[in-house]
């Protein structure tokens, strides 16, 4: 009963914080948003390109289940997966620098049966691999467009201030945590064991890649703008970069604004790139809170996170 009660005290807890970053996110979101701006994200913006962005934009949803169950180490059901990719969207709105997320992820590969190392070894690989085919991808256009620097430059402050506090925190985990990082890597290594798995983990982290792009290239036409797909693909690989790196609880506010910058930097109009901006983060970051939470509370009802 004492264990019945402690749990429920924790859930409690767990839901009562959850609400009250919710409606900080929310707060900071509405206070840097015009409300004139946002209404006309509603108004001035084609249905038939708005439904196209919401469709690309589960496509990094299949995308990150794909890879996360070819990194598992144990079989993972596709509903169960799908489910919990969702409740991500609600953990990296929680903390900031999609720790949530990946928390979460960690939490449903325990509960389906992988150690603690293994389950952190999974989830980083998979997350290794994504910043490893951004960059396979990206170098390319990177190349031949000379934008980079534009790109980058709105955001550049924030990646630099997370680099310093993940090296000082890798450092001190390091001196502290030697033989849980050991079992870790071996993890990782376990999930990347194969070429077909790696293969597949890859190939997750491109439909998701490619779906970010193909959302936000259909919320650019939804106001009639034109961009080239290659800088709408640095775009949103760099704003995914930038977006998790604000330390904000869903890089609320901040995201919108780096965004908007990126896209005026690849040549869209300002105001144009600020009612993108804020449609493609609506649709592919804001829509999912509710789902997410949804999905949350449903997994850990049913004892799967």
């Amino acid at each position: 009963m004492i264990i019945t009660r402690g749990a429920e005290h924790r859930t409690t807890l767990l839901k009562f914080a959850a609400v009250a970053v919710v409606v900080v996110a929310l707060a900071v979101f509405a206070h840097q948003v015009d409300s004139g701006i946002l209404r006309k994200v509603f108004v001035k913006s084609d249905p038939a390109w708005v439904l196209a962005a919401i469709a690309a934009s589960t496509l990094p949803v299949l995308g990150n289940v794909l890879s996360l169950r070819a990194a598992s180490p144990v079989r993972l059901p596709w509903g169960l997966t799908t489910v919990a990719q969702l409740a991500t969207s609600f953990g990296n709105l929680v903390t900031p620098a999609n720790l949530g997320g990946m928390a979460t992820n960690v939490r449903f590969l325990g509960r389906n049966g992988v150690p603690t190392p293994g389950a952190v070894g999974a989830v980083g690989a998979v997350q290794g691999t994504s910043v490893l085919i951004t960059v396979m991808i990206v170098l390319p256009f990177v190349a031949t467009s000379g934008r980079v620097s534009e790109l980058l430059s709105p955001g550049i402050g924030w990646l630099v201030a997370v680099a310093v506090v993940v090296v000082l925190a890798a450092a001190l985990l390091v001196r502290r945590s030697r033989v849980m990082i050991l079992d870790a890597l071996a993890g990782m290594g376990q999930g990347l064991g194969t070429p077909g798995r790696c293969a597949v983990v890859l190939a997750g982290h491109v439909v998701a890649l490619l779906g970010s792009t193909a959302a936000l290239a259909a919320a650019v036409a939804a106001f009639g703008g034109d961009v080239p797909l290659g800088d709408l693909l640095l775009v949103a690989a760099a704003g995914t970069a930038i977006a998790g790196a604000v330390p904000v609880p869903g890089g609320a506010g901040a995201a919108e604004l780096v965004l908007a910058a990126q896209l005026a930097a690849v040549g869209l109009d300002p105001s144009m790139a600020l009612v993108v901006a804020l449609l493609h983060r609506l649709i592919s970051f804001w829509a999912r809170v509710p789902i997410g939470w949804v999905a949350f509370s449903w997994l850990r009802r049913e004892g799967h996170l």
